[in-house]
């Protein structure tokens, strides 16, 4: 077993909120500074540049570092649920269910999309190769059951995003945990982790893990998960989320 780390949250310039120079190879070059293992793409309501961060990860060389392809979906309640895939088939059918649930952005008097419609779509080379008309910033048609159980069908692992955060979080939108949905993980906060937040969250007995939530590059790194495993996989990190085969994981 190996003690690696992983940033299992970050943004590309999809997002709406992220800077433009959110952009894969520029991702994957600053998680390579940071000594990085893992990362996860978890784009708002949206998986359209994890193919990009993925084969950006590759023609890097080395297998050093494993891209997990990801979304990060806002709920009817407008919780954010991070879900995590084994591969960018399985990501990009469920944003693809996720996107046809949000809503089309208004049209400026001149039929031009406003301004906030900049979500960049970007290949492997940092080029721009289109936009995403659809509003990513705002919550889709799946209310937080929903979005968990979708996530499921697909394979993939649900994290409460940021549980310690007074906004779009479980607790936060809710009130109170629900009794009819389970996750695999909750995140804490970078911020959470420096604070001894995560402390507060320990007796529920899912496991802790802890992302950047970075929007531009110089944030990347700056919250992990540390794990013990085998190698950088998702097959991995699911065993490290499970403690199965000697496999760990904890907040950094």
């Amino acid at each position: 077993m190996t003690g690696m780390l992983a940033d299992l949250h970050i943004h590309t310039a999809l997002s709406p909120c992220a800077d433009r120079s959110m952009r894969p190879r520029a991702i994957i070059e600053a998680a390579a500074r940071q000594g990085l293992a893992m990362i996860a793409i978890c784009d708002h309501n949206s998986a359209g540049n994890t193919e990009a961060a993925c084969q950006a990860a590759r023609e890097a060389g080395g297998g050093a570092l494993a891209v997990i392809p990801g979304i990060e979906i806002s709920t009817v309640e407008e919780v954010h649920v991070l879900g995590l895939f084994p591969s960018t088939v399985q990501a990009m059918e469920v944003s693809q269910r996720v996107r046809e649930s949000l809503a089309e952005p208004p049209r400026a008097a001149d039929g031009c999309p406003p301004c906030w419609s900049e979500q960049l779509l970007l290949d492997a080379r940092d080029r721009e190769i289109g936009v995403e008309q659809k509003m990513l910033g705002l919550s889709c048609g799946l209310d937080l059951r929903g979005a968990v159980e979708l996530i499921r069908e697909h394979q993939g692992l649900a994290v409460a995003a940021h549980v310690d955060r007074p906004s779009f979080s479980v607790l936060s939108q809710l009130g109170v945990w629900p009794e009819d949905v389970t996750f695999d993980a909750l995140e804490i906060s970078a911020a959470g982790v420096a604070r001894g937040r995560a402390d507060a969250y320990r007796e529920r007995g899912v496991p802790l893990v802890s992302g950047s939530d970075s929007h531009c590059p110089e944030e990347i790194g700056s919250g992990c998960t540390a794990l013990l495993v085998a190698g950088p996989s998702f097959a991995e990190l699911r065993m490290a989320l499970e403690g199965r085969a000697g496999r760990r994981c904890a907040v950094a």
